[in-house]
């Protein structure tokens, strides 16, 4: 068995609307792929690195350029997606599992993969940051810079956002922390959502009142996975903490689940990572539970609300 720790880097629109060809959306279009290959003590055996040249969103963004540091002279000569993948599925061998800093980069390969009509992903993957995070005892989103802090790991010469280096110190960590441990008892909690069934991610930033997350045309509209018709979020409810939920429906297409999850970024700032379920039993069982949960709530407080009002009512007639 190998452990292939990967990290991806993507291109993104600058506009919401997503016109491609297949009718399909995509939260991005992977330009790097960056990994390393580990043996079954977590020892490291190889490195991968490969950048991909865009097919759909062939202008890159500005910010992405800023963040990573890749141009477009970088990618004018870089494999395609599909020749870039046929590397990539070769070096992680033929008998492997995959670990990732997140839950992002997974659903944005199976995205590009279907984009380009390739065979489906299928490899388990283990969020070794959601491992960190359980092995510390902490409810917050780590960086991959702050876990390797913690962990005194040297990181001073380290340019995050760039796929190799990312892969390269989460390779690191995971030889520092038990991730052996961490894999044996991995598993979705029950009433929570397996990352492995995301449809479509999508990240917003720049949110600045949590408490009007509606109001958001970026939170309170996302593109149907089948048609990209923009389906609204009516009610968002409580999770858990830092997770909202909310039910969309296409009329074509039927129910999806969405989940938020807020990130904590500057001052008063904010990041919101958009995530899309399929609507199963398993789904509408999680749904309908904090559903009631919410609607108990809400009654609870209407009725506080009610009793002032009578109370009010009642000094005022005396």
């Amino acid at each position: 068995m190998k452990y292939i720790v990967f990290d991806m880097e993507w291109n993104q629109t600058y506009g919401h609307e997503r016109p491609l060809s297949f009718g399909r959306t995509l939260s991005g279009e992977i330009i790097e792929i960056g990994a390393v290959r580990l043996d079954d003590e977590f020892r490291v055996e190889d490195h991968f690195k490969i950048y991909v040249r865009p097919t759909f969103y062939k202008k890159l963004h500005s910010a992405v350029k800023r963040l990573t540091g890749i141009d477009r002279a970088t990618l004018e000569d870089a494999p395609s997606f599909p020749e870039a993948l046929k590397a990539f599925r070769a070096f992680c061998t033929d008998d492997f599992v995959t670990l990732t800093w997140g839950d992002s980069d997974v659903p944005i390969l199976r995205e590009n993969i279907d984009a380009h009509s390739l065979p489906a992903w299928t490899a388990k993957n283990y969020n070794l940051q959601s491992i960190y995070m359980r092995q510390i005892g902490s409810k917050n989103c780590i960086s991959l810079e702050s876990a390797a802090g913690q962990l005194g790991i040297d990181h001073e010469d380290v340019h995050f956002h760039d796929a190799s280096c990312d892969a390269d110190v989460t390779a690191l960590i995971a030889g520092v922390i038990d991730t052996a441990k961490g894999i044996s008892e991995y598993q979705t909690p029950i009433g929570e959502l397996s990352d492995d069934d995301i449809l479509s991610f999508e990240k917003i930033g720049g949110v600045v009142n949590l408490q009007k997350l509606r109001s958001d045309p970026r939170i309170r509209f996302t593109l149907c996975p089948e048609c990209r018709r923009p389906l609204e979020a009516k009610r968002i409810i409580p999770h858990s903490s830092g997770k909202k939920l909310a039910c969309l429906e296409c009329p074509d297409h039927g129910k999806y689940l969405l989940r938020l999850r807020t990130h904590h970024v500057k001052e008063e700032t904010f990041n919101v990572t958009k995530s899309l379920f399929p609507w199963t039993e398993d789904v509408e069982r999680i749904w309908l539970d904090r559903l009631a949960v919410a609607d108990r709530k809400k009654e609870k407080f209407l009725s506080r609300v009610r009793a002032k009002k009578n109370k009010k009512k009642e000094n005022a007639e005396k």
